[in-house]
């Protein structure tokens, strides 16, 4: 079962909020400006339980406990420069998680701006997996054709055993076989690619005639 690229995503920017959040050092712990700990994590979106992960390092490297209130400050005005529609689309067509960290009434232009931007995400994944696998096909046929090649020259060659020409007989059949099948991929393979690349461009087309939001330019350019 192949993984979707976004639930891959996904699971690596957990990670690297976990490893940010648990990599403090004991020096930087008994030194920590809380506040501008706090500020980081909000405007890196990072979510509320990031401040555990601190807790929990500080306790044991330092024997220190986080200052919440300053933590807390901080985190308001990194989540003030996070919480901005421009943001939030390139957060999304990076590929980016959004934790729900965003409250009042700019969430709502946050989480459409998000949406917005991590389709576009999802349909430049598309053409990229199906730009990979036409590629792949193509490397899986070229394989084939020389294996095809280096067999029938050791079936003709007069040092060959008689026995051994009928192992490559066999194998020939198999890749011949195999051959016919990854040549008729190419159709649906190609099919699918044009049709990523078809709903790419239409959502491109979109967001222009919608006007994306500040912060889109570039990233709603083609590039493939």
């Amino acid at each position: 079962m192949r993984i979707p690229v976004s639930a891959i995503l996904i699971a690596l920017s957990i990670l690297a909020l976990e490893g940010c959040a648990g990599g403090m050092s004991k020096d930087e712990c008994l030194y920590a400006d809380w506040r501008a700990i706090g500020y980081e994590d909000g405007a890196r979106g990072a979510p509320a339980s990031a401040v555990s992960s601190h807790r929990q390092a500080c306790a044991k490297k330092a024997g220190v406990t986080p200052d919440m209130t300053a933590y807390l400050m901080g985190r308001d005005e990194g989540l003030n420069q996070y919480c901005q529609a421009s943001n939030a689309f390139s957060i999304g067509a990076r590929g980016g998680r959004y934790y729900g960290v965003c409250t009042g009434p700019e969430e709502g232009a946050f989480v459409t701006a998000y949406q917005q931007g991590n389709q576009l995400f999802a349909l430049q994944s598309d053409v990229a997996h199906a730009e990979h696998a036409l590629a792949a096909a193509d490397k899986r046929l070229q394989d084939i054709n020389h294996q095809i090649d280096h067999a029938e020259a050791t079936l003709i060659s007069p040092a060959t055993p008689h026995m051994e020409r009928v192992d490559i007989l066999a194998d020939l059949k198999n890749l011949n076989e195999e051959k016919t099948r990854v040549k008729r991929s190419f159709g649906p393979l190609r099919a699918d690619y044009e049709l990523a690349q078809d709903e790419l461009a239409d959502y491109r087309a979109f967001l222009a005639s919608n006007g994306p939001y500040p912060g889109a330019q570039g990233v709603t350019s083609a590039s493939y």
